[in-house]
């Protein structure tokens, strides 16, 4: 008898199913767009305190067609649980809306400073849509990335962590808000209000407490959570519908960018918070329980059980306090520099400080898997050094993983940060050296006049020992600090990569300001082709590189012969030249041949000196050569 009445209760259940309209095993059956009508009342589920999901009221008022091509949505005022005073809550958005006791929706967006609690609902057929489509593909890579020329000059735009904040504001509806919660955890006062800035409303969330997973059902808090670990970052809705162990939540895009991974993680409501502008949910984000993997117009795809796969970021801050914070980012080649600039900054937040006039040193290792390391380190000073910092760090993590040569893995990111209760740049005002007139192989001695921070002066001094191939003739020596002498020596060479181990090689040369760098430079014709420098080169060869005319191949009238690099104290801003006469006992073999080049070339005469003060700021800027950045 009772093994008859289960099958019997089982029989029924399904023609219930099929009757309904259930498809894909769901067992919510669907109350479509074309049976909406004003004044229909009915019900939604979302979560005010705790896990469980609680009713509110829904009154129909219309139906908003076609904002955009084949989409439309519903609109309803919602009352019950103070909604009528509090308005649509930040945190509301993907909450079901049943009519007649069928699903038809889920609330995606609102107006900020409404006197009335009207939503705007997604008709639940096109989110129901996303499950027939394949998910988990290749996420969106940027469209640009910075130029090496940029990197190496530190000439980054002052706007581009903000850039890079904005990819992340969820798309709205004409005037609506979108009822998503921004939610961090750790993040300190600075970097919450850069946040703010960008994303708008962005709530303070807990970790909730060990053991208090919830099962999520349509109605509960859901969260995607793109930075994980001592620092959190994550966006908050609501589950629209489930079916099996799939979900669909907030009836809106997050990022629009279509395949995504992202971890899923449920969310605990704390209370509701009611606010003029937008009311939101305070919440403890929970542990990750799946993935989201698919996000489109009309809202996000999950699975719980599976695994968005993450970059583990350790970051280690020094100075007056020392801290260490591990944090795993999502694998969104799109986001995530910003991301990696956005914990860096967090973490200095929280450890110290982000503002105030101060010093900066940087020290990051890109793992890169089979490609190897990238270590990259730079000094910045001023009011603004944190905020360069981390946007230098955003335009590194963005070169590797959305430039145009390859396909560049980010296996793992450490940075440290050391923090100066001042600034300490000192600038280069004068450079001698103890002779002018010189031989191959020569030890000659440079004396540097630099100015400190606060004015004092002081001298440093350096031995130079000169390539023993030197030809008769000018032989100019470029003194500066690292950034300063990489330009110069960029323009010199103009390098332009083909390939990502030419790009990554010479990105690994670059020099930070706390390195004195002398650059030993002379006239000699060559030419760059295809990513590579090939100085000195015969007439002759030169001349069969003209006549293919591929465009590929551009003439180059200095070669740098040295290079020497000193460790400093402090960082350093300037650049001066030193010009000196080489002059050997007996001339080389190839100078014969050079001189012939430079016969048959009238245009590549060596430059002659400027009327200016050798070894002097003065001279190095009437040279065009002086390239000075300081780091504020």
């Amino acid at each position: 008898m009772h093994s008859r009445l289960c099958t019997s209760t089982r029989l029924l259940a399904l023609a219930l199913l099929v009757a309904f309209g259930a498809t894909s095993g769901r067992a919510e059956a669907v109350f479509p767009l074309a049976e909406v009508k004003p004044g229909l009342k009915g019900h939604g589920l979302s979560v005010f305190a705790g896990f469980e999901p609680e009713r509110f009221e829904v009154e129909i008022i219309g139906v908003w067609r076609n904002l955009r091509p084949g989409t439309s949505y519903i609109l309803a005022e919602l009352s019950g649980h103070g909604l009528e005073e509090s308005g649509v809550i930040a945190g509301m958005s993907g909450s079901p809306v049943y009519l007649d006791d069928r699903l038809a929706g889920a609330v995606a967006f609102a107006w900020p400073f409404s006197h009335r609690a009207v939503a705007g609902i997604t008709p639940i057929e096109s989110m129901r849509e996303m499950s027939g489509e394949l998910g988990a593909g290749t996420p969106v890579v940027g469209s640009s990335a910075p130029t090496v020329e940029q990197l190496a000059a530190v000439d980054l735009p002052s706007d581009l962590l903000g850039d890079g904040l904005s990819l992340l504001e969820p798309v709205g509806v004409s005037e609506g808000v979108p009822g998503v919660l921004w939610t961090t955890v750790g993040f300190g006062e600075r970097s919450r209000d850069l946040l703010a800035r960008h994303l708008g409303n962005v709530a303070v969330a807990g970790g909730a407490s060990a053991g208090t997973a919830a099962d999520l059902v349509p109605g509960s808090s859901v969260a995607g959570v793109l930075i994980d670990g001592d620092l959190r970052l994550a966006v908050s809705g609501t589950v629209t519908d489930r079916s099996g162990e799939e979900l669909l939540a907030f009836g809106h895009p997050f990022l629009g960018v279509g395949p995504l991974r992202v971890p899923m993680a449920p969310a605990e409501v704390v209370t509701v918070l009611s606010s003029r502008f937008q009311s939101f949910k305070v919440t403890n984000i929970g542990e990750v329980v799946g993935a989201f993997d698919l996000d489109r117009v009309v809202g996000i795809r999950g699975r719980l059980g599976e695994q968005a796969p993450t970059t583990p970021v350790e970051i280690r801050v020094k100075g007056g306090r020392s801290e260490e914070f591990n944090v795993r980012i999502a694998d969104l080649p799109l986001l995530a520099p910003t991301l990696v600039a956005v914990s860096a900054l967090g973490s200095l937040d929280a450890a110290t400080h982000a503002q105030g006039d101060q010093g900066l040193d940087l020290d990051v290792r890109f793992d890169l898997g089979d490609q190897g390391e990238l270590r990259v380190r730079q000094s910045f000073d001023g009011m603004g050094a944190a905020m360069e910092a981390a946007t230098y760090l955003l335009a590194y993590t963005s070169f590797l993983l959305n430039n145009r040569l390859a396909e560049v893995e980010l296996a793992a990111v450490d940075i440290e940060l050391t923090q100066f209760e001042q600034p300490r740049t000192a600038r280069l005002v004068e450079a001698h050296a103890a002779k002018t007139v010189v031989r191959p192989g020569d030890r000659v001695p440079v004396n540097l006049d630099l100015v400190a921070f606060r004015g004092d002066h002081f001298r440093r001094s350096i031995e130079l020992e000169l390539p023993t191939g030197l030809a008769d003739g000018r032989y100019s020596l470029l003194v500066g600090d690292g950034v300063s002498v990489d330009v110069a020596r960029l323009m010199i060479e103009r390098f332009e990569p083909v390939t990502f181990d030419q790009a990554l090689d010479f990105l690994r040369s670059l020099h930070s300001r706390r390195q004195l760098v002398v650059l030993g430079v002379f006239a000699g014709a060559g030419l760059a082709v295809a990513g590579e420098v090939l100085p000195q080169l015969p007439g002759s060869v030169r001349s069969l590189w003209g006549a293919a005319a591929s465009g590929s191949a551009v003439p180059l009238r200095l070669a740098v012969a040295h290079e020497d690099v000193a460790e400093l104290d402090v960082p350093l801003e300037g650049i001066l030249r030193i010009d000196l006469d080489v002059r050997r006992q007996e001339p080389l073999a190839s100078e014969t041949e050079g001189q012939s080049d430079e016969a048959d070339s009238s245009e590549e005469k060596p430059v002659t000196s400027p009327p200016n003060k050798p070894g002097t700021a003065a001279q190095a800027e009437a040279d065009g050569k002086s390239s000075r950045r300081r780091g504020k």
